[in-house]
């Protein structure tokens, strides 16, 4: 899929993907764990597999060894779900751990799927990784 880099991101920032979220979709690491959600969640939207497992800490239990079925799961969420909204409600972090809550609006065959999830991040190396989220 080719992204229109002029139109607004997916994360709902108000900002235009080419300066929101696509540069850490190509390999800039995100500044925080906030705006790995935000590329996170704008990577479900486009369909972005690679990116969202490459994001995922392998220790963490949404983890899938068989990526390619872990692949297929994360393509059929997005194909099958509307993105309508994106809120990060509190951050904290240090340096080698964070945790952040958000609410995430979605719509999943006509209907509400939105949550909200306080999500535990992981640093490695110069990136932050998904560990877990408990929702709430």
């Amino acid at each position: 899929m080719k992204l229109a880099p002029n139109l607004p991101c997916a994360c709902h920032s108000g900002i235009k993907y080419k300066r929101c979220c696509r540069p850490i979709h190509r390999g800039r690491p995100a500044e925080g764990p906030d705006t790995l959600v935000r590329a996170r969640f704008s990577g479900f939207a486009y369909g972005l597999a690679g990116f969202v497992m490459g994001t995922t800490d392998p220790s963490g239990p949404v983890f899938e060894a068989d990526a390619e079925a872990w692949e297929r799961s994360i393509l059929s969420f997005s194909d099958g779900t509307l993105f309508t909204g994106l809120a990060i409600l509190a951050v904290t972090h240090g340096a080698a751990e964070g945790e952040v809550t958000f609410r995430a609006s979605l719509r999943q065959g006509g209907k509400d799927a939105s949550f909200t999830e306080q999500s535990r991040f992981v640093r490695s190396g110069d990136a932050w990784l998904y560990h877990s989220g408990v929702l709430s």
